[in-house]
């Protein structure tokens, strides 16, 4: 299959349709929490800066829909539009059942649909999913979070995987229709964009020391976590959940390779002294590493 072609096309936009799920935020199966995590989710201050980055999300990427012409790209896109919205009712509902902190945030009813928007957004997508993916599954093994709250997160966070396989397949057949699709050019371009979608994340997150959704704090929810671990469980978390999409569709690779090299640079340094290493209890260690190892 050539990238760019008729055929491109209606395998990602069909995939990306047949993968959609219905349901209502308000009929999921939310448990009752047990007061020692309801502590950990009320301390965490980024719930209503998510809440609105969904809002916004969907409010855009839904008027870019509207714009397209091509009917097939258009459904897709609009179905996307759909699930963000989705993603921001979910989350409003979430802060309101449990009552966890979230400072309101205004967010037009309009904002702008222009192709340019939706590929800084969807840019932002891929470092968001990379960096986030793993949180939720991980902290449930680790008994940060309870299992059958993380089991709701964790529909969501394949949408996110839907969202940003989606994205990167639309946006090489564009590239390659307008004859941009060069090995180097197409590298540049994504260095470029990936570097501006983090600026837009670390702005949006301004004043809450996040530069993302999911991965926000995860060193103080999860003791003893180090860049080496970061990058095997999110690398990890990522083969788990792209595995699951159709194996013909390009995936988000540049990241991914990047966390490789510099997982492979961490692995050959020497040893750090015993000593000098923050101490994380027996279980948690022992939960942490076969974690990674699954």
């Amino acid at each position: 299959m050539k990238v760019g072609s008729p055929e491109h096309r209606d395998l990602f936009c069909s995939a990306f349709i047949a993968g959609y799920r219905a349901y209502e935020p308000e009929q999921l199966a939310w448990p009752i929490v047990e007061p020692k995590y309801l502590e950990r989710l009320r301390a965490i201050p980024f719930w209503g800066v998510a809440k609105a980055m969904e809002r916004k999300a969907g409010i855009m990427v839904t008027a870019f829909g509207k714009t397209l012409e091509d009917p097939v790209i258009r459904e897709a896109v609009l179905l996307q539009g759909a699930e963000e919205t989705r993603h921001a009712r979910l989350i409003t509902y979430f802060i309101d059942r449990y009552g966890l902190p979230a400072r309101q945030i205004d967010t037009p009813d309009l904002l702008p649909a222009r192709k340019e928007d939706f590929v800084v957004f969807g840019y932002e997508e891929c470092v968001d999913f990379f960096m986030g993916a793993w949180l939720f599954r991980l902290a449930s093994q680790l008994d940060v979070f309870p299992a059958d709250l993380v089991s709701i997160f964790e529909h969501i966070i394949f949408e996110e995987a839907r969202h940003v396989t989606f994205f990167i397949n639309w946006f090489r057949y564009e590239e390659a229709r307008a004859g941009r699709d060069g090995v180097v050019s197409r590298h540049l371009v994504a260095l470029k964009n990936y570097a501006r979608s983090i600026k837009q994340l670390v702005r949006s997150f301004a004043g809450e020391e996040t530069t993302g959704f999911a991965a926000v704090n995860a060193k103080d929810l999860i003791e003893g976590m180090t860049p080496m671990m970061f990058l095997e469980a999110a690398l990890a978390e990522n083969r788990l959940l792209l595995g699951r999409l159709d194996r013909r569709l390009l995936k988000p690779s540049l990241l991914p390779g990047l966390a490789l090299t510099m997982l492979t640079a961490l692995r050959a340094l020497p040893p750090r002294p015993v000593a000098t290493e923050r101490a994380v209890p027996d279980n948690s260690r022992r939960s942490l590493d076969s974690s990674i190892a699954a």
